[in-house]
């Protein structure tokens, strides 16, 4: 397993999230909450951008583990990832609102990927084999993987609950921090 996707022993943190034009009193949630949402949700929406600026979302499985969301997609936001790699992932989960804001890499190798497959095999009963770097359906089906690490995630408590609202910061690693100083994001 490559180092950057060992678990980070150090939880990230919880700050007052600034929405609807103003900071929430906040932070009321803890991150076990939000944890817990993202491992648990059936469905997900991943959010990129096409290369001439338009946003495309796409609802699809996925698995939150070691402090990051894995999933496999044969759609053209794979494309668009490898022009803009940002991009944001939201639950489907109820009123409760969790959203990941990150970068999105693809991921290469067999031991790698199988965090993917073991996951969706538990998840979701659905088996996936490994091939080629992708990821393959007893149907045919055949998708890159791909792992979005987290810069920050916000949530808050039913759709109403904005008072709740908390923002996640995760620790980066120097050359993530660069980049991020880089592009003022």
């Amino acid at each position: 397993m490559t180092a950057e996707v060992l678990k980070n022993t150090q939880e990230p943190t919880g700050t007052s999230a600034f929405i609807f034009n103003q900071t929430a009193p906040g932070p009321t949630k803890p991150w076990s909450w939000a944890e817990n949402l993202l491992e648990s949700a059936p469905t997900y929406w991943l959010v990129t951008t096409s290369p001439d600026g338009d946003p495309h979302s796409r609802p699809l499985w996925g698995i939150w583990q070691r402090d990051n969301f894995w999933f496999s997609s044969q759609n053209r936001c794979g494309g668009f990832l490898e022009v803009n790699p940002r991009a944001s992932v939201n639950l489907q989960v109820g009123e409760d609102v969790v959203m990941i804001e990150g970068s999105c890499s693809r991921v290469i190798g067999a031991d790698d990927i199988s965090v993917l497959t073991e996951g969706v095999g538990v998840k979701y009963d659905w088996e996936l084999s490994i091939s080629e770097d992708r990821v393959h359906t007893r149907f045919g089906q055949s998708a890159p993987v791909f792992r979005l690490t987290p810069e920050r995630v916000y949530g808050w408590a039913g759709i109403a609950g904005w008072e709740s609202a908390t923002r996640w910061d995760f620790p980066r690693s120097q050359e993530t921090g660069m980049a991020t100083q880089q592009t003022g994001r």
